[in-house]
């Protein structure tokens, strides 16, 4: 018989390399129903299944409203894309898109840089369905770590978060958010 001990330590074994591999950015999209400042939390409605989802509002969260950064202009009825990460017991939302003015037909999409053509101005991501992409940067607002960048900056494997513009038929590259460690 396994002892105490040994099964504890293989429980908790367990249950960090299930929660190391189910730890994952996603994007939800939906409106949002209910904000509960005191506890930093807010409900959205999802537009797909039209359940409710509770999200923890992240230290560090971005709310860009029409291009603009803020952490704390989110409100009730907003219709909105959030980045956030799947935690074992908590969604806790990292970037929050509030779909209005020129980011009306926008959505966050997030994955990794699979390729690049410096000279063509044109990059290659992965998104986190494994669906490639490929867009022309053309004026797209392109930042590492949060700082003003270059195509020529960017490295295979780099985590991203882009904006994009599905406007009709024509899916349309706005921005390209680059984090590396």
């Amino acid at each position: 018989m396994m002892s105490l001990s040994k099964w504890a330590g293989s429980l908790a074994a367990v249950v960090l390399l299930t929660g190391a591999a189910s730890a994952a950015e996603s994007v939800a999209s939906g409106k949002v129903k209910t904000i509960l400042a005191g506890k930093k939390e807010f409900v959205l409605t999802d537009a797909v299944t039209s359940k409710d989802h509770t999200f923890k509002i992240g230290d560090k969260v971005v709310i860009n409203r029409d291009g603009k950064d803020s952490q704390n202009d989110l409100n009730v009825g907003d219709m909105v894309n959030v980045l956030y990460d799947k935690g074992l017991l908590t969604w806790t939302a990292e970037y929050i898109l509030v779909q209005e003015g020129d980011n009306k037909n926008c959505v966050l999409m997030c994955g990794a840089i699979k390729g690049y053509d410096v000279d063509k101005k044109q990059v290659a991501f992965t998104d986190e369905h494994s669906k490639d992409w490929a867009f022309d940067l053309g004026v797209t607002k392109l930042t590492l770590n949060k700082e003003n960048s270059t195509p020529d900056k960017l490295k295979i494997g780099d985590r991203t978060l882009a904006i994009v513009d599905k406007t009709g038929d024509k899916t349309t590259l706005k921005s390209l958010m680059v984090y590396r460690k």
